[in-house]
């Protein structure tokens, strides 16, 4: 699978630009197009002001604080940090928290660091106890349900947005679960730990590790979405609702940024966010952009050229 840099470039170059070298080891150089010379690195970041921080976006607690505090829609989080750790405190957050509940690492990324479906609040001050000396400071969340989607905002709309489809395996009429699970893991860049929690999520489905299922019959193996471990994209930038789009562009000027990829959770990004359970999840002011090109299902989005365009007219 082809990654930020190489799909960076490339973009570029099919603009009829090229591309000078600064600082290879970092991914970053300038790229020479439409007239403009711009500075780049792999992971692309356009504030809407100049004093804007990157923590904004970096540390999930920062994010949800200030989407709660503008009205948009997104689950109920309480957040803790391990130098102003209080067990009492902890405590009355919890008992304010609707089961089951997901912790995560305030700073974490690529689906680490997180602990989902934890259903009472002793269990999550256990949990919290024991990985917040790891994590310095994590997020306890309400868990939304629903499909999960990334919306990747430029400016004033949507340029590109993709259905985020879990890791599942196909029945085959003869291999078991375990035995698909271990040849997928072939072909993927993160293992899938065979553990309680993978169980748990066959056993939701009516299945086991060890059930051998009807031939094109698939089974998830995880409830969210991880590329690394099999997961799926499907392009849907055409449906996304007005409302939707309104929504993410209003969220990305929240945290200050012009670029941002939202992770949401509903049941049809074509469908009125009032008609349903709508929620932001996250917000990543570096998003990735190799994942709108080339998707599972749909058309390739070439959202490096909105960008670039985006950038040659505010240089």
């Amino acid at each position: 699978m082809i990654r930020n840099l190489q799909v960076i470039k490339k973009a570029i170059i099919g603009m009829g630009g090229s591309v000078e070298e600064l600082v290879p080891e970092r991914g970053c150089f300038y790229a020479v197009v439409l007239g403009k010379r711009i500075l780049i690195e792999r992971k692309m970041s356009i504030t809407r002001q100049s004093f804007v921080s990157g923590e904004l976006t970096r540390c999930k607690d920062i994010t949800h604080r200030l989407l709660q505090m503008h009205d948009l829609p997104t689950p109920k989080t309480e957040s803790f940090y391990n130098k102003s750790y209080d067990r009492s405190r902890a405590e009355t957050a919890f008992a304010s928290l609707k089961y089951p509940i997901i912790l995560k690492d305030a700073q974490g990324s690529e689906s680490r660091g997180i602990f989902p479906f934890i259903g009472n609040a002793a269990d999550a001050i256990d949990t919290l106890e024991r990985e917040l000396p790891r994590y310095r400071s994590m997020i306890a969340q309400e868990m939304v349900f629903g499909k999960e989607y990334r919306v990747l905002v430029l400016g004033e709309k949507v340029i590109g947005a993709l259905e985020m489809i879990p890791p599942y395996v196909k029945g085959d009429g003869v291999s078991t679960i375990r035995e698909i699970i271990g040849k997928k893991q072939d072909t993927t860049r993160r293992r899938t730990e065979f553990d309680e929690g993978l169980e748990r999520i066959l056993e939701e489905q009516g299945v086991s590790l060890e059930s051998v299922m009807p031939t094109d019959t698939i089974a998830f193996i995880k409830r969210s979405s991880c590329l690394a471990e099999g997961g799926e994209t499907k392009d849907v930038t055409d449906s996304v609702h007005g409302k939707i789009e309104k929504i993410c562009v209003e969220a990305s000027k929240v945290v200050g940024k012009e670029l941002v990829g939202i992770d949401i959770m509903c049941e049809d990004v074509s469908v009125d966010p009032d008609r349903q359970s709508f929620n932001i999840i996250e917000i990543n002011g570096k998003p990735d952009l190799y994942i709108h090109y080339d998707p599972t299902h749909g058309n390739t989005r070439n959202v490096v050229e909105d960008i670039v365009r985006f950038m040659a007219e505010i240089a």
